[in-house]
């Protein structure tokens, strides 16, 4: 290093600190016990210090520092120290000694500081001196024992208080189960009294539907029985219902096959009729009206031997004639109606078209005008109709 040292300029030695006196057992309070160890825990750390700085200046004296490299953020404690000298112009040597005034200063300052704790261990210390450090040595092992006792007393009230609020948590938590456990309880009960009324609500509207249709049955069953009254009462008089009758039916079948024959002969007779009176125009041939005589006289035998065989043949089967069947107190129009239609085409029609007015496209089954009822046929009926 290429420079001038500064003069040296000799420092003031450390001032002197005269013995203390003996101590009495007025030192043993807290208080002075608490102020002579913070001045030795300070007086510690100098040293400590200290002799960091010593063992700094042994390894710069002799070259043994380890090279580093110098950054603002990895800086040695050896280059930062090197550069605090170089900043102040301070020599090595310089340095040295004094730090070793100051080293002797603090060794001093050591003693002073040790020195009234030397009468614990020192066997000419007054019983009276070692009562009163003993005394405090239990007062501060008391409050040592106490701040542990109640360092371990708060922690048993935290975790008393932690287990604590995990077992509210873990009851709040059963009990949020548990009201939701009784939640869907209830819901599916409402669910289920829901179904059982709907199902009471079906079960009476089922019963209502029934009721009726079980009065309707025993409407038509008293009808029926009504019905089968009246036609007792009209079989007992002679009269007859086609759709429960066979022989019935069979009577109308032969009036009718008789009915077709007469018209078949009436037509035959027109003819004969025709052929005479053109006959009977002609002058000139006397003869043909002999003919025409003698042809009328044998159609007229022919219609009077097939009306004798017809009267017989209605006797045989149904014990009275055709002019017999007609005289029931049925009308006419009623076999017209039912019966016509599978002898006379037109007949046929005419039924047909009427029943087509009520299902064919276009037509309605509703009347157009007001249908008036037909007054009941006696008065059994009549006092049915007034009951219902």
């Amino acid at each position: 290093m290429n420079m001038n040292p500064p003069p040296f300029h000799p420092f003031t030695p450390a001032p002197w600190v005269p013995p203390m006196p003996p101590l009495t057992s007025g030192f043993w309070t807290p208080t002075n016990v608490q102020t002579s160890l913070k001045e030795l825990q300070n007086t510690l750390h100098l040293a400590e210090a200290m002799e960091k700085e010593l063992e700094m200046l042994m390894a710069m004296k002799d070259g043994n520092q380890e090279e580093t490299q110098i950054t603002d953020s990895n800086e040695t404690m050896i280059r930062r120290f090197q550069k605090f000298l170089e900043n102040n112009m301070i020599t090595l040597d310089t340095q040295e000694k004094i730090s070793l005034e100051a080293a002797n200063g603090l060794i001093s300052k050591l003693n002073i500081d040790l020195q009234p704790f030397k009468i614990i261990t020192d066997d000419k210390t007054p019983w009276e001196e070692k009562s009163s450090a003993l005394k405090l040595a239990n007062k501060l092992h008391k409050h040592k024992r106490n701040k542990l006792w109640r360092k371990r007393k708060r922690q048993q009230i935290a975790e008393m208080l932690s287990k604590e609020h995990e077992q509210f948590k873990k009851a709040d938590q059963e009990a949020d189960e548990w009201r939701a456990k009784e939640i869907a309880k209830e819901i599916a009960k409402q669910r289920v009294e829901k179904m059982k009324e709907i199902a009471k609500q079906k079960a009476k509207e089922e019963r209502i539907r029934l009721e009726s249709e079980l009065e309707l049955v025993l409407i038509v069953e008293k009808l029926q029985e009504l019905r089968s009254i009246r036609i007792q009462k009209l079989t007992k008089q002679g009269h007859f219902l086609p759709e429960e009758d066979d022989k019935f039916l069979e009577r109308i079948r032969v009036a009718v096959e008789a009915e077709e024959r007469e018209a078949m002969a009436a037509a035959d007779t027109n003819t004969a009729k025709d052929a005479i009176t053109n006959a009977l125009n002609s002058e000139d041939n006397q003869n043909i009206v002999k003919i025409g005589d003698k042809v009328i006289e044998e159609k007229i035998n022919e219609i009077e031997v097939k009306k004798g065989t017809n009267s017989v043949v209605d006797v045989n089967n149904h014990g009275k004639g055709y002019y017999d069947y007609y005289s029931a107190s049925l009308p006419i129009e009623f076999y017209h109606y039912y019966h016509g239609s599978s002898t006379d085409m037109g007949t046929l029609i005419e039924v047909r078209r009427t029943w087509d007015a009520y299902i064919r496209h276009g037509g309605s089954r509703i009347p157009g005008h007001w249908v008036e009822p037909p007054p009941p046929a006696d008065e059994v009926w009549a006092s049915y109709l007034v009951k219902h």
